[in-house]
């Protein structure tokens, strides 16, 4: 078997594995659109019975913080995607190619570690608060601690996907 027909499956998989997380990233990306349209209904709601109808509710401000938690931990996997968190890559600027995507995968493979313990103890603490109640709103705390799970798995997918490129590279002796 020839080095070509060996990368041809990979190469496959890879583009399948691009196609889900490109689609999860549309998907996610109108969910944030749209927590943050319910943020700014919500905060609007707030100003305007607190302040013109002098009836204040009660509610406004817990939903938005929980809309705004969510609205954070389905940002992270975009971020993610685009390369828009917090990097510091003095060293690895000075590597050669081959040493870039060594770093590129231990880090990678450091994270998906970290997320993969965020997803499980998420879940965990979801499952367990399941029963408890916001105070003003009227949804199960578990909802709420639901945003750290998803997100994590979110960004294990594209961190497997990065990762997946990484190693494409590698084989090819970049």
């Amino acid at each position: 078997m020839n080095a070509e027909s060996e990368s041809g499956p990979r190469r496959g998989a890879g583009a399948a594995l691009e196609r889900l997380t490109a689609a999860l990233d549309q998907v996610v990306c109108r969910a944030c659109v749209g927590l943050f349209a319910a943020i700014l209904v919500t905060m609007i709601l707030q100003v305007a019975f607190r302040y013109l109808l002098n009836a204040p509710l009660v509610w406004t401000e817990e939903l938005a913080r929980y809309l705004y938690i969510w609205a954070c931990f389905l940002g992270a996997p975009i971020a993610l995607r685009r390369g828009n968190h917090i990097a510091i890559t003095l060293a690895v600027e000075r590597l050669p190619p081959r040493g870039v995507r060594l770093v590129a995968l231990a880090t990678q493979a450091a994270a998906i570690f970290f997320l993969l313990h965020l997803a499980i103890q998420g879940t965990r603490l979801a499952l367990r608060s399941h029963s408890l109640m916001a105070i003003t709103v009227p949804i199960p705390w578990s909802v709420i601690y639901l945003a750290a799970p998803v997100s994590a798995v979110l960004m294990i997918l594209e961190t497997i996907q990065a990762a997946w490129t990484s190693l494409a590279g590698l084989g090819r002796g970049a």
